[in-house]
């Protein structure tokens, strides 16, 4: 038997009694038999058998995608089932070891453009050694004595610039193999989790969503989550600039909503102030603040900005479930104040008192001692200002007297300005905050 394989997307998976069979040398720009890019959305997945334990290099190159991951499902006999998200950076090489001596990976077709694996051979391991310790760094488990390795450095440009993003991910604890990023990108993949069967017993609560969009190609993405809230809700879009076509259609599925313009100052936090300021949400109980984070157009930032939206709107409107918990929550504990997504309340084990701090230290205390607080108050705060909060906690904030025309221009500032500082203040004022996630029981 040789020591290559090959798959062809889109065939039938092989009898799992059947013998593997040798197949041509993968080469490059050459699609596995028969695959295309543009493969069949009904034929099956694509499969990989190996039947002996050993190391391997597996090579991928994926069809494009604004998601730079793969959804890998593996089978075992000996242990159980499980699918993971494996990171890509256009033509990507892994180095796979197993001591299993059947194990099969799957792949969806459409997701991959050609496909190869074969035996670690001698002059793989100048490779090897070139990316040295780095080649653990980004490691995924599948099992017990499994483990896949993407090897980044090798795909050029587009490979560091992955391994800078995933880097930028793991320091906010959204690691290549963490549960944080895996059950992100699970329920990305995947769609909406199955509903309760009924929603758990609370009162109706006057809420209001407000929403800030300077990316108006976001809209479908909030659409399709808040169309998911099966309970009254006043939406309150805020716009850098306006857009008949968003308005129109805003408008269409959420009947009163508001839409406002508003200069570009502040990002999020400066339409959000600007609202309370106008006295726009005196009315309610609760307020939803969301908006559409974007931390670039492309490279490793680009993708920590998915990654970091995604994560959190899951955990705080990711389906009716989750909200109702979290109104639930509201309702049950009068303590709880504000209610944000675990994963980026800080500090944390990934990022410390002094580096969720920043540039921000001075003008958080004087903002607090404006508003009558104590200026040693412990920092506890939600990163990315997107939560859930009582309407009466952000009361203080009026003695400040802010408005948008408080925030200065933008210009892609990264830390200590008014909206960093106010960041951190938002969750001082609410005294009682508490992080949840979509996935909690």
């Amino acid at each position: 038997m040789t020591d290559r394989k090959r798959i062809a997307m889109g065939a039938m998976p092989p009898d799992p009694a059947s013998t593997t069979v040798a197949l041509p040398d993968f080469l490059p720009g050459e699609p596995a038999n028969g695959g295309t890019s543009g493969a069949d959305p009904n034929t099956a997945s694509g499969e990989i058998r190996l039947d002996a334990p050993g190391r391997y290099m597996l090579e991928i190159e994926p069809a494009p995608t604004r998601m730079p991951f793969l959804r890998l499902a593996v089978r075992l006999r000996s242990q159980a089932d499980r699918v993971v998200y494996v990171p890509t950076a256009g033509r990507t090489s892994y180095l796979l070891e197993s001591g299993e001596s059947w194990l099969v990976l799957q792949f969806d077709s459409r997701d991959i453009v050609a496909s190869s694996i074969r035996r670690l051979r001698i002059r793989d391991l100048g490779a090897l050694l070139r990316q040295g310790r780095r080649r653990k760094r980004f490691e995924l488990p599948l099992g017990k004595g499994i483990v896949l390795r993407p090897l980044l450095h090798l795909s050029g440009p587009e490979g560091r610039e992955m391994a800078l993003a995933l880097r930028g991910l793991a320091g906010w604890g959204f690691g290549t193999a963490s549960d944080n990023l895996q059950k992100t990108l699970s329920r990305h993949f995947n769609g909406r989790p199955v509903q309760a069967p009924q929603r758990l017993p609370t009162s109706e609560p006057r809420i209001a969503v407000a929403l800030h969009l300077h990316y108006v190609d976001l809209w479908p993405e909030f659409e399709a989550l808040l169309e998911a809230i099966d309970r009254p809700f006043q939406l309150i879009l805020t716009l850098t600039r306006p857009d008949a076509a968003l308005t129109e259609r805003v408008q269409a599925r959420f009947r009163g909503a508001e839409i406002l313009v508003y200069e570009n100052r502040g990002r999020d936090v400066g339409p959000f102030i600007q609202l309370l300021h106008e006295g726009r949400l005196d009315s309610f109980d609760l307020v939803c603040k969301l908006h559409g984070k974007k931390s670039g157009l492309s490279g490793p930032r680009m993708l920590l900005g998915e990654i970091w939206r995604r994560a959190i709107l899951f955990d705080l409107i990711g389906s009716r479930d989750v909200v109702d918990r979290i109104v639930a929550e509201f309702e049950h504990s009068r303590e709880t104040r504000m209610i944000g997504s675990r994963r980026f309340r800080l500090p944390n084990e990934w990022k410390r008192e002094k580096a969720a701090w920043g540039e921000n230290r001075a003008m958080v205390r004087n903002m607090l001692l404006t508003m009558g607080m104590s200026a040693d108050s412990r920092l506890d705060f939600f990163a990315g200002t997107m939560f859930w909060v009582r309407r009466g906690a952000l009361e203080p904030l009026k003695q400040l007297g802010l408005s948008l025309a408080s925030f200065p221009d933008e210009a892609s500032q990264q830390d200590g300005t008014l909206q960093h500082a106010l960041e951190r203040v938002l969750g001082l004022i609410s005294a009682k905050i508490s992080g949840v996630a979509w996935d909690d029981e």
